[in-house]
């Protein structure tokens, strides 16, 4: 596992200088911002940023057992084994042709009378019929309606994150991904909202495993636009391909109600994997209003779970 420290003159260079010189991307690195850049006065004290890179340790790849050599020999084996003949269907003796002791009357088709109602053979009504007990409800899931956002080109050109954005997926050999901007402001919080949306081909690539890549690309992109917020305000950041977050946060409400409806039946808490915040934040607004279970975290990050328990416990 190699650990470099790099430099230049805004954390994004020193990002960039860095996996340029471990010959790496950025989804295999874990990134420590060491000191932030300092412009000094007239020149004088200015400071570079500073940030160490330390490379992840590659995933080990499992083999499953029915894929080793000895499980094949021993299926070759097997197969050279002489196997018992089986009686062919024309050997196996018709229902037409079993004693008469042996044969079992077919069932006679259920009548019903002027109304509708079933009766048996004796014209006996029947009674407590499968149709006729209640049924449990299941809980169904509907997508969240969620508003439709416009994301034009126009919006793009004057925006500073999609111009940043666009220089780093051609960075990453990807200069035919088209990005799209959505800038806004919300009241409530103060604050502006840049929602960028990305075009490409290989979607995958961007997205990598449960979104580590977009992550990433949206980390970035937020330190770019906000490295001067003292000045003029913060501004949320969000990077989206396909619409990948709303599937995502789909399945996450999903997995957060099947979970809920486990720990009921059996009383026990149940630990999630690790989740990013977002992810995190998802599963506590789901089970908020749950008056059956709690929800609370724990670990380190980016170890951090989710534990669901039962209430009261």
């Amino acid at each position: 596992m190699r650990t470099l420290d790099a430099t230049g003159k805004s954390i994004d260079e020193a990002i960039f200088n860095g996996l340029r010189e471990l010959e790496i991307s950025i989804d295999e690195v874990d990134i420590e911002i060491l000191q932030q850049e300092s412009k000094g006065v007239l020149g004088f004290g200015a400071k570079p940023a500073i940030v160490r890179l330390i490379e992840r340790e590659p995933e080990s790849i499992i083999v499953p057992e029915y894929l080793t050599e000895e499980a094949k020999q021993r299926r070759e084996e097997r197969a050279k084994q002489p196997r018992e003949r089986r009686p062919r269907r024309d050997d196996r003796p018709r229902r037409d042709d079993r004693p008469q002791g042996e044969r079992q009357p077919r069932a006679e088709r259920p009548v019903t009378d002027e109304n509708g109602d079933r009766l048996n053979s004796r014209g006996e009504y029947v009674i407590g019929r499968r149709s006729d007990r209640p049924r449990r409800e299941e809980e169904t899931f509907s997508p969240i309606p969620r508003e439709q956002i416009e994301y034009t080109a126009e919006a793009a050109k004057s925006c500073d994150g999609a111009i940043f954005l666009k220089g780093l997926l051609e960075q990453m050999g990807m200069a035919d991904a088209e990005v799209l901007a959505n800038v806004a402001y919300q009241e409530e919080e103060d604050i502006a909202l840049m929602r960028l949306r990305i075009n490409a081909e290989h979607m995958g690539v961007l997205i990598g495993h449960r979104g580590e890549t977009l992550d990433a690309l949206q980390y970035l992109t937020s330190l770019h636009v906000n490295r001067s917020r003292k000045e003029k305000g913060y501004t949320r950041v969000t990077i989206d391909t396909e619409g990948y977050r709303d599937k995502r946060e789909d399945t996450l409400i999903r997995l957060a109600r099947k979970v809920a409806s486990q720990v009921k039946a059996t009383g026990r808490a149940r630990t999630l994997e690790p989740m990013n915040p977002y992810e995190r934040r998802v599963l506590h607004a789901t089970l908020q209003q749950n008056p059956y279970v709690t929800t609370h975290s724990e670990g380190e990050e980016p170890y951090r779970r989710v534990v669901v328990e039962p209430k009261g416990r």
